[in-house]
């Protein structure tokens, strides 16, 4: 245990010294040349906004980030559902499948005004496009974990009268374990988008209406503000993931997946 913690004291370390570092340079640069905060406000103005207005910001916060971890969800439920659909059947992997993938081609922030129009401006709209935009890394990732096993294994497990249930639960899930979570870092990352994207078109909450706001205001402080609480959250709900991957995939570091899998 005190080795873990000390590897990842280590590994912290390294970039919590650079951002300090590059903060310091802001603050010092923003200072020495005398840049009016309308262009860019230091780092002390940005924290000294955060707390004074600490109450907006978390009001604006709490439906971008309450869409965000719903249209995740969503999006990892459907994007497994179908990736076991895919494994399973020809007809999905031979019909849908290959359409799934061209489909990634299409921009799905431009699809967010079509989304406005047939849904409306409330909530729905945001939870769809976070859910949409989240759901094809999800599926392809989850398929090519399902799909990766050594076909020497599955034959294996039949010689010894394994069923396919079996296969799947011994086999296939903890295989595709890495290529899930994998899918769920890129995915939440992607889900902040969607719905800060989808608050820019039309909304009159969240952290991206917010955002729209003070930049229509030029009040430059509390949009740095503002995009400074999201990129924190969008940290936090990352490195819960991450954490529940250490949990999770513990026989398996998620390095030696990520790269594949993620690209």
């Amino acid at each position: 245990m005190f080795g873990k913690m000390r590897k990842f004291s280590i590994e912290a370390a390294w970039p919590i010294a650079i951002s300090v570092g590059m903060l310091a340079l802001w603050e010092a640069a923003v200072r020495g040349l005398h840049i009016r905060s309308i262009i860019l406000p230091p780092p002390s103005e940005i924290f000294v906004t955060m707390i004074e207005r600490r109450d907006l910001l978390l009001t604006h916060l709490w439906p971008s980030l309450y869409l965000t971890v719903l249209g995740f969800a969503l999006s990892v439920v459907g994007g497994i559902a179908v990736a076991i659909l895919v494994t399973y059947s020809k007809i999905m992997r031979k019909g849908f499948y290959p359409i799934i993938i061209v489909s990634q081609v299409i921009p799905k922030i431009s699809i967010a005004p079509l989304f406005i129009v047939w849904f409306g401006t409330g909530t729905m709209s945001s939870l769809l496009l976070a859910f949409l935009i989240t759901f094809f890394p999800m599926t392809i990732n989850s398929a090519l974990g399902f799909q990766s096993i050594d076909e020497d294994i599955g034959r294996m497990a039949r010689t010894f009268m394994g069923t396919d249930w079996q296969i799947f639960w011994k086999i296939r899930m903890p295989n595709a374990l890495p290529y899930i979570f994998s899918g769920m870092k890129i995915s939440i990352t992607l889900a902040i988008i969607g719905v800060i994207v989808s608050e820019f078109v039309a909304s009159q909450e969240g952290i991206g209406y917010l955002i729209k706001l003070a930049g229509g205001l030029l009040d430059t402080p509390l949009m740095m503000a503002a995009i400074t609480v999201l990129s924190i959250s969008g940290l936090a709900l990352y490195g819960l993931i991450a954490h529940a991957e250490r949990r999770a995939v513990y026989w398996q570091s998620s390095s030696d997946i990520s790269g594949s899998a993620g690209g």
